[in-house]
């Protein structure tokens, strides 16, 4: 599996988030006519460690992850259960070797339905350590 499915399993797995989100957990946007609240994952930035040798298994990826939903404070309750979920997870999960997520950035805002309806939105920056299980790469 990839970092992307092995991330979206993780947070569909929580009990607490899909009692707020359901499987509205996506990647890219958010899929017409979807429900909300949601979430909506999108991969900003990915770096490579190397060595002498080339380039070795782990990786630093930040994904931001934006939280859709009709009011503040539910966008804040599914913040809360997300970063209570993410912040600070290690070990394997699918086939991805997690070294530690991190929260590094919050940021709230406001924008508009399709139907023209509001919707409050809370993005949060995740910065993913991981090691890919590869062991070709291995070195």
């Amino acid at each position: 599996m990839s970092l992307k499915a092995d991330l979206t399993d993780l947070l569909l797995r929580d009990p607490a988030l899909a009692d707020l989100v359901g499987a509205r957990i996506t990647w890219g946007r958010r899929a017409p006519g979807e429900g909300l609240p949601a979430l909506v994952l999108t991969r900003v930035g990915a770096t490579r460690d190397y060595h002498m040798k080339g380039v070795t298994t782990l990786r630093r990826t930040r994904i931001q992850a934006e939280i859709l939903a009709t009011t503040l404070a539910e966008a804040g309750e599914v913040e809360a259960v997300m970063i209570d979920r993410l912040d600070g997870v290690r070990g394997p999960h699918g086939g991805t070797d997690v070294r530690g997520v991190f929260v590094e950035a919050l940021r709230d805002g406001l924008d508009t339905d399709r139907d023209g309806s509001g919707i409050h939105r809370i993005v949060a920056d995740l910065i993913v350590h991981h090691r890919l299980h590869n062991k070709e790469n291995e070195r």
